[in-house]
């Protein structure tokens, strides 16, 4: 199965764990960058946290992989104010989803996925909705927790782990 990771990541954790999912799946990977706005240091912090909770999207460069090439995307995203971020938001509303098998994952300090699925259900317009995935923080810490969840996740999408990610 063809399978793309999408993800944008502030951090880093969002980008540590895309490309867990990705090593796991053999799956190619596309980070969703964006333009425009700046996110560095308190200031930054507090437009991020608004900008989720507003529902703002933002704008992105053009991503480079199509949606449609895909059997399977993968959705990323960390939690800001209890939603997802802008740039992924801007991804979905302008992503042709439509009969592609889609699932998603988010990273958070500790709350907030519930919100950040129902967005990503809603803008994932015609998609087949395979499950979702929370990682909280403090998961980021054990790498052999997160590499089993993420290859049960795998599986229970219909999204075959390697069976050397499985082992570590």
């Amino acid at each position: 199965m063809k399978t793309l990771v999408v993800y944008y990541s502030k951090s880093g954790n969002t980008k540590a764990v895309a490309e867990a999912i990705a090593a796991a799946a053999g799956a190619d990977t596309e980070r969703i960058v964006e333009i425009g706005v700046k996110r560095d240091g308190f200031l930054g912090f507090l437009r991020s946290g608004r900008d989720g909770m507003r529902k703002r999207p933002s704008a992105i460069e053009a991503p480079k992989a199509r949606a449609a090439d895909y059997d399977c995307v993968i959705v990323g995203t960390p939690v800001w104010g209890w939603n997802l971020v802008p740039a992924i938001r801007s991804y979905l509303s302008s992503a042709n989803l439509a009969g592609t098998r889609v699932a998603f994952f988010c990273t958070m300090g500790s709350s907030g996925y519930e919100k950040t699925f129902a967005s990503m259900r809603q803008l994932a317009h015609g998609a087949e909705l395979l499950g979702d995935l929370a990682i909280a923080q403090e998961e980021l810490k054990d790498r052999s927790v997160l590499h089993n969840r993420i290859a049960a996740w795998l599986d229970s999408i219909g999204v075959a782990a390697n069976e050397h990610h499985r082992a570590e």
